[in-house]
């Protein structure tokens, strides 16, 4: 069995050398989805020892580890279940007892504490240039020491690229839309974004669809609004994936200390960092995702956020205020008993009558 296993491996190895010889480095590595530095070096391989030096090499003998570092592995993942062989290799090296993900995998094994990977779903599609779809999702009711929040991420469907992801307090377009308005100014705009099918993006009876805020604004945008199959969550296989990971590799490591939101949202942007720059992802030949991303060529327009925004209505009562969740908020005496528009975007709230801004709130608290 592990001799056609060894066949196998130097025979899939040849076809990358192959394309390599005839159409250069480059091609082969975007071909068979490998990294041009060991395409170089499986050619370098082949030409030093022929179909053998393709084979996988015996290992030599394992080092042995002492035992306060098992039972330090072992206390790492049983402290959070869902860690990885790799967050936990990090965590090593951070304490000071650098050891390799292998080692932390055969540790692990011999106690029946090694996870098993997800099975990759049998059929996979991935766009072919960055900004040809964004992924957008709300992981919902997450608790932490700050108290419970949602996370906004939107995740390019080509590189695994997180184009943006910020907790939010609410649940429900007005944070939603402001996230997205966020990360579309950062990065430009996609062709498309793919979202689920709910009420906030795709309506409902009442609301039919192509009249929720979100469709309106992406069309005044000239951006596709595509929506997942129902009852088909692979749909939206990448971004599910990458909330699964934020949560064992982020949120189960910060969720006991963090003090308030910005706090966690603070602590959430220097992973990004890491997560975009650093972690090598297998789907990209190991390669970290801002390697495979781009900025978009399309630029958000200057009035991005009043086409994201959420427009509601009131009357100004007697007292010259409106009512808004529970709360009375002043507006100026001369629009008593007038109809106000209030335009709402992530945390922040402007008043208008008669196309002239009156009072601006900030809705965080409220």
């Amino acid at each position: 069995m592990r001799k056609r296993r060894r066949e196998a491996v130097a025979l899939e190895r040849w076809q990358v050398v192959q394309t390599a010889l005839q159409e250069g480095m480059s091609e082969a590595a975007r071909q068979h989805k490998r990294a041009r530095s060991t395409v170089q070096r499986l050619v370098r391989r082949w030409e030093q020892r022929g179909m053998e030096g393709l084979c996988n090499q015996p290992r030599g003998p394992q080092q042995p580890i002492g035992q306060q570092v098992q039972e330090l592995i072992v206390d790492l993942k049983l402290g959070q279940p869902g860690r990885s062989c790799e967050k936990i290799r990090r965590l090593m090296e951070e304490l000071g007892c650098p050891v390799s993900r292998q080692t932390v995998w055969r540790v692990l094994s011999e106690r029946g504490l090694a996870r098993v990977q997800e099975r990759e779903p049998l059929r996979r599609f991935v766009h072919s240039q960055p900004n040809d779809l964004w992924q957008l999702d709300l992981m919902e009711d997450e608790s932490t020491a700050a108290g419970k929040v949602h996370l906004v991420a939107a995740l390019d469907d080509h590189s695994r690229f997180c184009v943006g992801a910020k907790f939010v307090r609410r649940k429900g377009e007005v944070p939603v839309l402001g996230a997205l308005a966020e990360f579309l100014g950062r990065w430009g705009l996609p062709e498309a974004v793919l979202t689920d099918r709910a009420v906030m993006f795709f309506g409902t009876q009442e609301l039919p669809s192509g009249m929720t805020t979100y469709q309106m604004a992406l069309d005044a945008l000239g951006v596709r609004a595509a929506f997942a199959a129902p009852y088909k969550p692979r749909t939206k296989g990448k971004v599910e994936k990458f909330f699964s990971f934020v949560q064992r590799d982020f949120l189960d490591e910060v969720r006991d200390q963090v003090r308030s939101l910005e706090d966690l949202n603070g602590r959430l942007s220097q992973w990004l960092q890491w997560y975009n720059q650093q972690r090598p992802h297998a789907s990209l030949a190991e390669g970290a995702p801002a390697r495979h991303y781009r900025a978009s060529r399309r630029s958000a327009p200057e009035n991005l956020e009043s086409v994201l925004a959420v427009e509601q209505s009131r009357r100004v009562g007697r007292d010259s205020h409106i009512s808004f969740r529970g709360k009375r908020l002043a507006v100026p005496p001369q629009y008593l008993g007038q109809r106000v528009w209030l335009r709402l975007l992530g945390d922040h709230m402007t008043i208008t009558a008669n196309n002239r801004t009156i009072a601006q709130y900030s809705v965080a608290n409220l």
